[in-house]
């Protein structure tokens, strides 16, 4: 057998330093804007706490705008990971449980949430930068929902008279809506527990 030769020889993938750089600053910015919000929070704020350059941190990003997008984006791929490991069947309880992992998941890191959740409030006005992405978030989970609950109707898991749009609508404001309250109060809200007796209400009222 011969020797392994310098393209032979098997090798660990390391991330490159710039990846690693990246993933510190989108820590540095989701920092930044869960205390200061989008408005507050500046390049150079964000470029002091990781002990770089402005030039530096526009390498990776060339605007604030694209740092944001980039701190939104990373956070829901997080979240489709989470949820996406528990769906491995096209069931009702399976649908739950994704939804139920992601607020798990949240549940471990609310300066994302309390960041997520400002930002979320300050792109209402149709001019902030954030604005179009929240807006295509939010029809793009609805029709992912929807879509999954289609073909629970279907497989006759849950009933066809239910208003499946109204729905999601309440599971995403209950999401939503109790994240505030859990920010605010983490002492008297369970994030968890609460979610989790709301998703079994659901279950209850929709299950065929």
């Amino acid at each position: 057998m011969p020797e392994p030769t310098p393209d032979t020889t098997p090798r660990t993938r390391r991330a490159p330093k710039g990846e690693k750089r990246r993933e510190e600053l989108l820590d540095a910015a989701l920092g930044m804007f869960s205390i200061k919000g989008y408005a507050g929070a500046s390049i150079a704020g964000i470029a002091e706490h990781v002990g770089i350059s402005v030039a530096g941190v526009l390498h990776h990003f060339p605007n604030k705008v694209s740092l944001l997008m980039a701190v939104l984006t990373r956070r829901d791929e997080i979240n489709q990971r989470a949820s996406d490991a528990v769906q491995t069947e096209p069931t009702l309880d399976g649908f739950i449980e994704g939804l139920q992992q992601i607020n798990r998941s949240n549940a471990t890191a609310p300066g994302v949430i309390r960041a997520f959740s400002i930002l979320n409030a300050e792109s209402l006005v149709d001019s902030h930068p954030a604005w179009e992405w929240y807006q295509s978030r939010y029809q793009t989970i609805h029709g992912r929902m929807r879509a999954r609950l289609d073909h629970l109707v279907a497989a006759g898991e849950v009933r066809g008279d239910v208003d499946l749009d109204a729905t999601i609508t309440h599971v995403l404001a209950m999401m939503d809506g109790l994240q505030l309250q859990w920010l605010r109060f983490p002492e008297k809200v369970d994030l968890i527990s609460r979610f989790e007796s709301f998703m079994a209400q659901v279950k209850r009222e929709i299950k065929a």
